[in-house]
């Protein structure tokens, strides 16, 4: 008996993503309560709600709209993000030492978080109308380089390292997807060697390079500088195997973790839950990157191919270096972790990255 279109797109939804993001989002709400339960601020558990029902509803318009329609305004939402980025630094928020977010009215959002977006779009579009096949050499990645370069350092100015990482490793991840020239292979490690000693000492403010030392020796100033990673390391490794249990993690409840509701949160899990705790969500992590790439397999164009891998490699970055961070392997930047930490702009723009995936998931059978 022949399937029906209903039935053969209904099968070829990526249910699978879904779960996965409703599991991740309930492990970090009993989290995001846990971090904050002794501090009575249960008013984030439910804001945190309300702004992922909103994420949701925007997540889930998204799968309906026309993959043309995305390709189609696709360099007009990377200049809109530009020019809210320019906003921020003309009439944003400050807060933490950085101007990141923008008010209309009463909602605040960081425009930072939907760049990254927008410079996949960006490289998707671009890469899509490139005609020429690849390996890319360093000249054919000069104008997307340039393209990208303002959002960059837009961001970088705010100053957010973090998100400009992020940014910077997105675009990076899908020229090395398309493939690039050995040649040039070379000639990027070479500008890299010469690049990053001039970046500490000139690009760098100076409590950005405290992290770097805090990094390469957190108890040189365990008070100071490296107060934030000795305290999350020992939450972490105080969780052992098992954990301490839901609600009676020390480290967390008397307030030693520093950010603990957003960019440290990871620690206030490992410290409850243990190492068993912490491997179930590396896990669900791994599938969400799993299912969201299996998405690329039903793309139907260049564009959503690359769309597709972009969108998952923000996912994949933002869980890398937040870890990374949290364990001591890497410096400090402040990213946060997806569907775990405590924040609007950074729900709403994983919701809203999941909805894009869904819809090139969904063309399979429709077309």
């Amino acid at each position: 008996m022949l399937e029906s279109e209903t039935q053969k797109v209904i099968r070829s939804f990526n249910i699978e993503l879904v779960v996965t993001v409703f599991g991740l989002f309930m492990i970090g709400l009993f989290t995001l309560y846990s971090a904050t339960e002794a501090q009575g601020a249960h008013a984030l558990v439910k804001s945190q709600i309300f702004r992922f029902l909103f994420g949701l509803l925007l997540g889930a318009g998204l799968i309906f709209v026309d993959s043309q329609i995305l390709y189609r305004f696709s360099y007009l939402f990377y200049a809109i993000t530009l020019v809210l980025l320019v906003l921020v630094l003309v009439a944003g928020h400050s807060g933490g030492g950085s101007q990141r977010w923008i008010g209309f009215g009463p909602v605040r959002i960081q425009p930072s978080e939907l760049a990254k977006i927008g410079a996949v779009f960006l490289f998707a579009r671009y890469f899509a109308d490139d005609k020429k096949p690849p390996p890319y050499t360093l000249q054919r990645l000069l104008v997307p380089g340039l393209l990208i370069a303002p959002a960059a350092a837009l961001i970088l100015i705010q100053p957010d390292l973090g998100t400009c990482g992020i940014l910077c490793l997105t675009a990076g991840s899908m020229v090395l997807f398309l493939g690039v020239d050995w040649k040039s292979w070379v000639i990027i490690g070479l500008i890299a060697a010469i690049a990053l000693p001039l970046g500490y000492t000139y690009g760098l403010k100076e409590y950005q390079r405290n992290r770097v030392r805090t990094f390469m020796n957190p108890a040189g100033d365990p008070r100071g500088t490296g107060y934030n990673a000795i305290q999350s390391k020992i939450a972490v490794g105080s969780g052992r195997v098992m954990g301490k249990g839901y609600l009676k993690g020390t480290q967390a409840r008397l307030n030693f973790i520093p950010e603990q509701h957003t960019d440290f949160i990871f620690s206030v899990l490992a410290e409850e839950r243990g190492f068993v705790g912490s491997l179930i969500l590396i896990i669900l992590y791994f599938l969400y990157c799993m299912f969201a790439l299996r998405t690329v397999t039903r793309a139907r164009d260049q564009f959503e191919i690359l769309l597709a891998f972009g969108l998952t490699s923000i996912m994949f970055w933002h869980v890398f270096v937040n870890l990374g961070m949290v364990v001591g392997l890497l410096p400090i930047v402040g990213v946060t972790l997806p569907f775990m930490s405590f924040g609007g702009s950074s729900i709403l723009t994983f919701l809203l990255i999941t909805g894009l995936i869904l819809n090139i998931s969904r063309k399979r059978y429709i077309f």
